[in-house]
């Protein structure tokens, strides 16, 4: 059961929200679920940021901004496929979804902005065990490619219609892009426990009516215990 603070960056280009991009850090805290014996990973992870962005166009004016709201929630389940000489491929499939809340602080009735995107496709994952200063290590890298995706997206003129989600549907190849990308250092200690620096970055891009582009780079620390 891991649990992990940190901090984010995201940059964010929206046509429903503004004809520039915004970006700004992020707060992060974590929790999850991890399992992984010799032939299998199962991992779910779920992490919620928040914080303030800026305009990247004379961001000194300092009189826009927005209110920040991220969840993040992957689960991959894999199996082993191949090894030598101590690395290992897992091969499987991934579940990778966000919701990004922005409040602008000068806009009227379209002030609300959001990005919810929950995809799906192929992940894999290398891995490999070593010592340092006779400590076990392992360093791990995830990378999935989600294909598909149902989205949720503000209307052309209001967020809502009829206090409703109006702007949503199923999105694949060639309207939407993901990658979801994430180095895992793991200190492996006493008892099974573990101590993880992990960097996780993802870009996703919709671009049906108005056309998004986020991507969210975290770094965290976390604790992972074993029960």
């Amino acid at each position: 059961m891991p649990f992990g603070l940190g901090y984010g960056y995201e940059t964010v280009k929206d046509a429903s929200l503004s004809p520039v991009s915004y970006s700004g850090s992020l707060g992060r805290i974590s929790i999850g679920y991890y399992y992984q014996n010799e032939k299998w990973i199962s991992m779910f992870d779920l992490a919620g940021l928040v914080g303030q962005q800026f305009p990247d166009v004379n961001p000194e004016a300092g009189y826009r901004s927005t209110l920040t709201i991220l969840g993040r929630g992957t689960y991959h389940l894999s199996r082993r496929v191949f090894t030598k000489n101590d690395w290992t491929l897992f091969a499987g499939i991934l579940s990778h979804n966000t919701w990004d809340y922005r409040d602008h602080s000068r806009y009227g009735n379209s002030s609300t902005n959001y990005t919810g995107l929950f995809s799906f496709g192929p992940v894999a994952t290398v891995q490999k065990p070593f010592e340092l200063f006779s400590k076990n290590f392992t360093f791990s890298y995830q990378l999935g490619l989600p294909f598909g995706t149902y989205y949720m997206r503000p209307g052309y003129v209001k967020p809502f219609f009829n206090e409703t989600i109006y702007n949503k549907g199923f999105a694949f190849w060639g309207d939407y892009y993901t990658i979801d990308s994430r180095a895992d250092l793991i200190w492996t200690l006493k008892g099974g426990n573990q101590l993880r620096l992990s960097y996780n970055w993802d870009y996703s891009q919709l671009d049906l009516l108005n056309k998004v582009q986020i991507a969210t780079h975290q770094l965290s620390i976390s604790t992972v215990f074993k029960f």
